[in-house]
């Protein structure tokens, strides 16, 4: 009996070595090797090449994504899906690798109260500015003629990916909407703040002080989109996300600002529709009252920033010290 005991033990050594006294290396040490910044590029591209071949193969699979083709419901359903199991999932397993701590990495806290009331407005206070910026940037492009010209071939590309976009956004009544806004404003949310506030911020934090590694993860999830003439407000977005993460512990505040900040935009088209959200050329009183809009937007929202920097969640701060992180892997 003593020996059967002996070797049923020996066997689930052997399938968990961390349990083990043979100094064996748990699956996934040969990760170990590489850079904190090296393995979220890593992970990064392997995600990209899911999620956009991949999972753009199984929408294209759905067909024609015309307005009047039902198969927009289903590619609808299709990217909701690729991005749960292209992004998230993988997000997961990479980070699994690593560590069994999941919640510290994907940082799985409740949030204080007045920091989840701060980051809500600091995401609503941002929209003036960030409409304000891609409405000047337009105005720029168009106004300088070589600028105008070299960028035509390029804009047609992308107005072309625009128009595909607008297909599967659009909604013709609130049960649609309803679906809209968990394709385009939920899945998105959840996901890519698993992702890039989750997993990447953590795996940045390692290398880099509290700011670099948010300004960082803010870099890699503007150039994710892969949108060059939304760079900046992406960049914006991803640095304030990742601020507001960061420094409340949680990645809920992360979601819920990300989440709100799609809403916003897909219930302005679902109102208002394509033609009528985008903003003609601005003259006299309009034009004044929007650089006055753009102003006083940048300063409550560094205000916001300030308050809530003031109003952070100390255990941020120890959780990513050397020695907790070394607990936890």
């Amino acid at each position: 009996m003593q020996n059967q005991f002996s070797r049923k033990l020996h066997i689930l050594q052997e399938f968990n070595p961390e349990e083990n006294n043979d100094n064996r290396q748990p699956a996934g040490s040969f990760l170990k090797g590489l850079s904190p910044f090296t393995y979220v590029i890593l992970v990064l591209a392997v995600i990209f090449f899911l999620y956009q071949f991949i999972g753009g193969a199984l929408a294209l699979a759905a067909g024609d994504m015309s307005l009047d083709n039902p198969n927009v419901k289903i590619t609808r359903i299709i990217l909701s899906f690729g991005q749960f199991m292209f992004i998230l999932a993988p997000a997961v397993f990479f980070a699994r690798l690593q560590t069994h701590d999941l919640k510290s990495t994907f940082r799985l806290n409740k949030p204080k109260p007045v920091l989840l009331i701060l980051a809500v407005l600091g995401i609503v206070m941002i929209q003036p500015f960030l409409q304000g910026y891609m409405y000047f940037q337009e105005q720029l492009i168009n106004s300088v003629p070589f600028l105008s010209d070299g960028l035509k071939p390029l804009r047609d590309v992308f107005d072309t990916f625009e128009q595909s976009t607008m297909k599967i956004v659009q909604a013709h009544n609130w049960f649609e909407f309803s679906v809209v806004v968990f394709v385009i404003c939920i899945t998105p949310a959840i996901c890519e703040e698993a992702l890039f506030r989750g997993f990447a911020m953590s795996n940045l934090r390692k290398v880099y002080k509290p700011f670099m590694a948010v300004f960082t993860t803010g870099f890699l999830f503007a150039i994710y989109h892969f949108q060059p003439f939304n760079f900046i407000p992406l960049l914006i977005l991803g640095f304030y996300l990742g601020f507001i993460v960061y420094f409340s512990n949680s990645l809920y505040v992360g979601i819920l600002a990300h989440f709100l900040n799609n809403f916003f935009a897909s219930y302005y088209m679902f109102v208002y529709g394509k033609t009528d959200f985008e903003t003609p050329k601005l003259a006299g009183d309009e034009l004044t009252d929007t650089i006055i809009a753009v102003i006083l937007s940048v300063l409550i929202f560094s205000s916001i920033i300030n308050l809530y920097y003031r109003l952070r969640d100390k255990t941020a701060v120890v959780a990513d010290t050397p020695e907790s992180r070394h607990e936890n892997e």
